[in-house]
């Protein structure tokens, strides 16, 4: 069940695959949608034959998406098979609470670490020279670390006995509660894609294919939907000398950065439009006079279609696209 980090250079090394694997990949304005993507019923996660991934897959195939859920915080791998086989019938409730429960479970070693190390550096601490500020302080913190402890007992009764052949799916089950609606896990998928868990997309490198797939879809879920966190991926992610998943997918686009950052900047809050107008006059200069009236008038139809609310009020600067699901 241990997930513990990959060393500095297996995550660079990986790096260098997944861009190797998406380089030259571009999606303008115009170009084509990829292939439909394969209902959720023919995309069981499933594992070898025999396995309990395998069972689990091929149930999936008569379950009812309708079902009940089990009791939240139910120990995930008395429920996992349950989960699973709603989530790749099509259940997006189950997908939605899979996804969030192994992505809690992917992390609990390393919680419980950081906890440990944490509490015991506090408790060693000494007090009898504290002011009565500072114990006031001290106290706050003890309070605080009981909290954590609490948090991390918690997952441990959650995460109690789930194995690596569960926890392999994490990918696949961000994919596929994307693919069902899930707008948290969508957000965190374009960002991410498989990179969310780097282990297992060591052990699945045929996850990139399905990023490659279906990213695009997704995009157009999102900005059909309203998301501003889509657009805002995407007005970074064409950004000439841009990294990471979905900048190596759609490549670099002058013209689609400053399509997408105009949209942005529309539905901006006051206290963020003068950074933004200042990223606008700098990608501008580098388009032409005509390209730039194209992407006003296609960013104002589109946020009078398709959006409403503030763009950065869910998009604060710095902000992580997976934060919502822990991780």
């Amino acid at each position: 069940m241990s997930r513990y980090r990959l060393p500095l250079l297996a995550v660079l090394a990986l790096g260098a695959v997944v861009g190797a694997y998406l380089f030259g990949r571009k999606e303008g304005a115009n170009a084509p949608a990829p292939p439909a993507p394969v209902a959720a019923a023919e995309q069981p996660v499933g594992g070898a034959p025999g396995s309990e991934l395998d069972m689990v897959a091929q149930a999936s195939l008569r379950f009812d998406r309708g079902a009940r859920l089990p009791p939240a915080g139910a120990p995930l791998k008395s429920v996992y098979a349950q989960l699973q086989a709603q989530a790749n019938a099509g259940d997006g409730r189950a997908a939605a609470r899979l996804l969030r429960d192994l992505s809690r479970c992917s992390r609990q070693r390393a919680i419980e670490w950081s906890t440990m190390r944490n509490t015991r550096n506090l408790t060693e601490q000494k007090t009898e020279n504290l002011s009565a500020a500072q114990l006031r302080t001290y106290q706050a913190l003890l309070d605080t670390a009981a909290i954590r402890q609490r948090d991390v007992d918690q997952g441990r009764t959650l995460c109690e006995g789930v194995g690596d052949e569960v926890l392999d799916t994490l990918n696949a089950n961000l994919a596929q509660a994307a693919r069902l609606g899930d707008a948290d896990a969508r957000a965190c998928y374009l960002s991410r894609g498989p990179l969310y868990d780097t282990r297992g997309l060591l052990k699945q490198p045929g996850a990139l294919s399905v990023y490659r797939q279906q990213a695009t879809r997704l995009i157009q879920v999102g900005l059909a939907a309203g998301d501003w966190r889509v657009v805002d991926l995407l007005q970074g992610a064409y950004e000439p000398g841009a990294q990471g998943m979905l900048a190596g997918l759609v490549g670099s686009d002058p013209y689609q950065h400053y399509r997408y950052l105009k949209l942005y900047r529309l539905g901006a809050e006051s206290f963020r439009t003068a950074q933004i107008d200042r990223q606008l006059a700098q990608a501008g200069a580098a388009l032409s006079p005509a390209q730039r009236d194209q992407a006003e008038e296609w960013a104002q139809t589109t946020l009078r279609e398709n959006f409403s609310g503030a763009s950065t009020d869910g998009t604060q600067q710095g902000w992580d696209a997976c934060a919502a699901l822990g991780g």
